[in-house]
């Protein structure tokens, strides 16, 4: 099964997300806009996994998450990877205290001491917004989002989900497994 950790986010922010497109898509073709309804902050991808590693990735998460109280996030500003001049990403830019990164860097450990590999660049929370593909007036596109303003109200996040993807013609499909609350009671370490 095709498993990822991740943050869920408030169906306001999926309107909100929704608006570069429906705003500046018509400024430019070649761009994959993503569908806001499947979006949301990802901490960590573990790929095709086997279910015998399960009750591993889920003690895993409890102790990860029970290290770290609730906290808030904000929506702000948004950007491209890997740079204005060679855009392949737009993104929505996330705010949040240093303890999304901690949990973040927490939930990487707890992964790794189960045999996944380290995440290879600095986490840099965002949501993706579109892909390039092959762009037609790109440049303008990109000069319109990096001047867009985009903004929400803040977010609590209460709780890490272990996240099934499940591929198709049509698109992902995603599914919680299991949900973790944050601060709740965690096993002791290994």
């Amino acid at each position: 099964m095709r498993l990822f950790i991740a943050i869920d986010l408030p169906d306001d922010w999926r309107r909100i997300l929704a608006q570069p497109e429906q705003s500046i898509g018509w400024l430019g073709r070649g761009v994959k806009w993503v569908d806001p309804r499947g979006t949301h902050l990802t901490l960590k991808f573990l790929g095709e996994v086997d279910e015998k590693l399960l009750p591993g990735i889920h003690t895993g998460l409890l102790r990860a998450c029970g290290e770290f109280a609730p906290f808030t996030i904000h929506l702000r500003g948004t950007g491209v990877f890997p740079d204005a001049k060679r855009p392949r990403v737009y993104w929505a830019g996330i705010e949040g205290p240093s303890s999304l990164l901690q949990l973040q860097a927490r939930v990487d450990s707890e992964m790794q001491r189960l045999g996944f590999p380290a995440e290879e660049r600095e986490f840099r929370p965002h949501l993706t917004l579109a892909r390039i593909k092959d762009p037609i007036g790109k440049q303008r596109m990109t000069d319109a989002l990096l001047n867009y303003s985009l903004e929400s109200e803040p977010a609590e996040v209460s709780e890490v989900l272990l996240m099934r993807s499940h591929l198709s013609s049509e698109g992902a499909r995603y599914e919680a497994i299991w949900r973790c609350a944050l601060g709740g009671d965690a096993p002791p370490s290994a």
